[in-house]
This record gives structure tokens, C-alpha cells and sequence, in this order.
């Protein structure tokens, strides 16, 4: 007759992804390409068996930063944050398309003559950049408005605004009065659009990187 409550022991169990892990998935499809083994001369079972070989191996294939500079945060970091929601949980779908769309974005590159990646990484940095912006409008309108159809319009309102923003600037965007704001504010956090940040006095909601390209949104506060 089946296990009983057994639904209700599903609905608790909450996959999370860290850095290691989402590192090891990255790793782990690379390995999966006999090419990649053969021109990086490595042992899958080794670099599988340590987190340290899987960093290095890593860092031969992408370059060390994303955003150059002393304050930048490293490649791995840069794909986690901007595959990021306002939950602040990475997920592996949208990791994975980014892969895919930046190793699309590097093989155009190469087309029309681009210098190859330096050393022996087969990842521009340009190449990252460039595929963002798709992972962002694939995720925002096949994912986001796709499944909160009820959401679109408040969600589309906030094309070209600032990335972080407050009860009063969302409550003049939508037309309505600041209670409502944050009514509307809260169910977008609850889907992940929004990151609340800020006091329960004074709350503030912040756009992760992955939905900004989507809707062409102007890094800063609203004022």
C-alpha cells in the first residue's frame, strides 16, 4: 500500500549546492569529454578523489578572474554569484547553461578570427560575459514569468530601474501605495527576483546579477 506520510517526508527534503559541489559538477562533465583528459594529461579518477586537483584543473581551463582586479572575486565565485537567485542558492541548471552558452560564445569568437584563449585555458573571460546575458533571459522568461505568470506584469514594470530598491520608489514604479509596494515586494523575494536586505524598519530589495540582463536593469539605488 505504499509508505504512509511518505509525501509529506518529500515535500521536507531540500537539495542545497555549495561551492564543492557545484565545483565537482563542473569537473565532472569535463571529464565526461575524452579531449579535454587527452589535452590536459589527467587522471579523472585522481582529480575526482580531491577538491585540490579539481580547483587546479579548474583554473587550466578558465582563467583566473572573470573581472580583473585586486578586489574581483575569482572565476568559480563570479559563475556562482551570477547564476545566483534572491534566495542566494546557485543552481546547477542555470551553471550549466552558462557553461554551454559561454562555450558557444567562445567557438563564435574563434570563428571570426578572435584570438585564442591565453596559455592553456579554453575559456575567454570575454566568452563569460557574453553568455550571462543569455542565461539571464532564458531563465527570466522561461523560468520566472513562465511559472508566476500572475507576477509578469509587476516584474516587466521594472524594466531599465535600478538594481536595489525601496517600499517608495517600488510604490511610485507600480502606481500603488507603499503598504502594497512591499506586499508585491515580498511575493517577488518569496520567487526569488528580490533579495530583501536592509532593517524590518527599512527594508531595501536587491536584484541578484542573474535576472539584471534580462531587464536591462542600471546597477545602483533608486532614489
Amino acid at each position: 500500500g505504499g509508505f504512509r506520510e511518505a509525501s509529506h517526508i518529500t515535500r521536507s527534503i531540500n537539495i542545497t549546492w555549495d561551492s564543492t559541489s557545484l565545483l565537482n559538477l563542473v569537473i565532472r562533465r569535463a571529464l565526461f569529454n575524452e579531449a579535454i583528459v587527452k589535452f590536459y594529461g589527467v587522471d579523472p579518477a585522481l582529480v575526482l578523489a580531491s577538491v585540490e586537483e579539481q580547483q587546479k584543473l579548474f583554473y587550466r581551463i578558465f582563467p583566473d578572474q572573470v573581472d580583473a582586479g585586486a578586489r574581483k572575486s575569482t572565476t568559480l565565485d563570479w559563475m556562482l554569484t551570477r547564476t545566483m537567485d534572491g534566495s542566494k542558492q546557485s543552481a546547477p541548471r542555470e551553471l550549466i547553461h552558462l557553461l554551454s552558452a559561454a562555450r558557444d560564445q567562445q567557438l563564435k569568437m574563434l570563428e571570426v578570427g578572435a584570438d585564442e584563449p591565453p596559455g592553456e585555458a579554453m575559456f575567454d573571460r570575454t566568452a563569460l560575459k557574453a553568455a550571462l546575458p543569455i542565461v539571464s533571459s532564458i531563465r527570466f522568461q522561461q523560468t520566472l514569468c513562465a511559472e508566476h505568470p500572475n507576477l509578469k506584469p509587476l516584474l516587466e514594470s521594472l524594466e531599465g530601474e535600478k538594481t536595489q530598491q525601496t517600499p517608495l520608489t517600488l510604490a511610485k514604479i507600480w502606481k500603488v501605495k507603499e503598504s502594497e509596494a512591499v506586499a508585491n515586494a515580498e511575493k517577488l523575494v518569496d520567487v526569488g527576483f528580490f533579495e530583501k536586505r536592509g532593517t524590518k524598519e527599512e527594508p531595501v530589495f536587491w536584484v541578484p546579477f542573474l535576472y539584471r540582463d534580462a531587464l536591462h536593469l542600471v546597477q545602483g539605488s533608486a532614489e
